[in-house]
């Protein structure tokens, strides 16, 4: 999909007027957060600060500004835009030129690599450090202002098991902000040449698991492997292994089962309460795309929680 930067570098190369719309604070309820980015050029306008009529006349405001960064404070109540939102976003505008090219481009290749940078605001203009991470809120003060939010997909999801539901998942994370890892013991797979989501396909022994899961709040773990003999290795080789979330496909019928088998064999109970079996929101899925849905919706909720 193409994304707001990527609009941005075709329009400043091509030396259309642009103009970036960056939510840079937020309070109650809004439809646009921190960090939520919009660009408008005269090729169009790409990404989003929340829609509705305050989006239009952000829109409309951003076309034809050329003037130094400045912010704008939207009161979002049925009096001002004819919304039931109760809430104030405020709103970069930061005009882009020849000279941003190099910035713009520099954040399009760490996003298109995968990588994570911090991008930099203030009334100068916009920065960016490839490889850091470090937000820092809204600061305003007499000279100006001062932002940094961070760019890219931080959180990876690791589907064990590249299945026509791993192919499912794959598509529907695609459009969050997730970096996509599958792993299977299969190497040709017919499903895993089909997957052009992931970023990454590895052939890997389930036993030796958590040498290809990363371990923290950002790591996340979907186990869908094609029999519960796998996913008990699976499991069993994560165990112990610290992710934010760990899944696990299958009926009720067969969690039940395999837990018990795996808890009489020892596997601590305190591992097997914090796996998400059977994962996913309880919405009568049974299609590949539709356990996708309930899967993804799950971890939306977790993430956002």
């Amino acid at each position: 999909m193409k994304t707001p930067w990527d609009h941005a570098l075709e329009s400043v190369r091509s030396r259309h007027p642009t103009v970036l719309a960056l939510v840079v604070g937020h309070q109650g309820s809004v439809p646009g957060t921190t960090g939520a980015a919009m660009v408008v050029s005269s090729l169009g306008c790409v990404g989003t600060v929340g829609g509705g009529t305050a989006e239009h006349a952000m829109i409309e405001r951003a076309r034809g500004f050329d003037s130094a960064p400045e912010l704008v404070d939207i009161e979002h109540t049925p009096e001002a835009h004819g919304t039931l939102c109760s809430g104030r976003q405020t709103i970069a505008l930061v005009a882009l030129a020849g000279g941003d090219e190099p910035t713009v481009a520099a954040i399009c290749d760490a996003l298109q690599a995968g990588r994570v940078g911090t991008l930099h605001l203030s009334r100068t203009g916009i920065s960016f450090e490839a490889g850091a991470a470090a937000p820092q809120p809204l600061v305003t003060e007499a000279a100006g202002f001062r932002f940094a939010t961070v760019l890219g997909r931080r959180d990876t999801l690791t589907i064990v098991g590249g299945g026509h539901c791993a192919l499912a998942l794959s598509r529907v994370i695609a459009t969050l902000p997730f970096r996509i890892v599958v792993l299977d013991d299969r190497p040709d797979l017919p499903t895993l040449a089909a997957n052009r989501f992931a970023d990454e396909i590895r052939t890997v022994n389930y036993p030796d698991l958590a040498a290809h899961v990363p371990d923290g709040d950002r790591s996340w773990v979907v186990v869908m492997t094609f029999g519960h003999a796998h996913d008990e290795t699976a499991l069993r080789a994560l165990a112990g292994h610290r992710v934010r979330y760990l899944g696990l496909l299958g009926s009720a019928a067969k969690v039940a089962a395999l837990f018990a088998a795996m808890r009489a064999d020892g596997v601590p109970a305190e591992f097997l309460s914090s796996v998400r079996a059977p994962v996913g929101l309880p919405i009568g899925s049974h299609s590949p795309e539709e356990i996708a849905i309930s899967i993804a919706a799950e971890i939306v909720r977790e993430r956002n929680a």
